[in-house]
């Protein structure tokens, strides 16, 4: 799916953090922070896609959100403390590193960056609090409907989660099994409302508020 429009002065945020950072590739399945790691870099997304995820007792894994070109992660190291969660790369990634020291520099020169900076710390944070009010809030169908909701787009006149999406990641994001996740799903598409293909799920009908 593709990231919403830049605004211009966001577009001026991107541009100056990647002015003073150094930028290289990354590839599939490679980790660029890790949960607990030292917070001391942030880095600007320019293409590919990510995910960042806590891992919880038993090693489960609990997927917390998406990164797509546009936008940054690791602001937290302003504050000097630990990695939160881990972030992992799932499509082929091109990242700006920018060190603690470049943007406090920065940032200390220009106000209106700052402000940009804490514009989005909000939206984040208010994105983590939808998700945890699901979690709380909704049973696992009630999550996985709404999780279709949130990820899909128009393509043709149909609604279509963009992927791929393993039922492994979509388990993760809806905090849920994969054998629980499968069923849901094979029996959305017994019932006529999804239809299932390695690349994409599309939503052929609204399905019913409980299952």
């Amino acid at each position: 799916m593709d990231a919403d429009p830049i605004r211009e002065d966001s577009a001026e945020f991107l541009r100056q953090l990647a002015r003073h950072g150094e930028t290289r590739t990354w590839e599939v399945g490679a980790t660029v922070v890790g949960e607990g790691d030292v917070a001391d870099c942030m880095y600007v997304v320019h293409e590919g896609e990510l995910r960042a995820f806590i891992t919880g007792e038993g090693g489960r894994i609990l997927e917390l959100n998406t990164l797509r070109p546009g936008e940054v992660f690791g602001e937290l190291m302003l504050s000097g403390e630990l990695r939160s969660a881990t972030v992992q790369v799932t499509r082929r990634a091109r990242l700006t590193r920018v060190t603690r020291a470049e943007a406090e520099r920065l940032l200390a020169t220009r106000p209106d960056l700052a402000f940009e900076l804490v514009q989005r710390l909000v939206q984040r944070v208010r994105a983590l609090t939808r998700t945890v009010r699901s979690l709380a809030s909704a049973d696992v169908y009630g999550r996985l409907v709404g999780l279709f909701d949130a990820l899909a787009v128009d393509e043709g006149g149909r609604r279509v989660v963009p992927g791929p999406l393993s039922q492994q990641r979509i388990a993760e994001r809806v905090g849920a099994s994969k054998a629980m996740v499968n069923r849901l799903l094979h029996d959305l598409e017994r019932g006529g409302y999804v239809e299932l293909a390695r690349e994409r799920i599309v939503l052929l009908r609204k399905p019913p508020p409980k299952w």
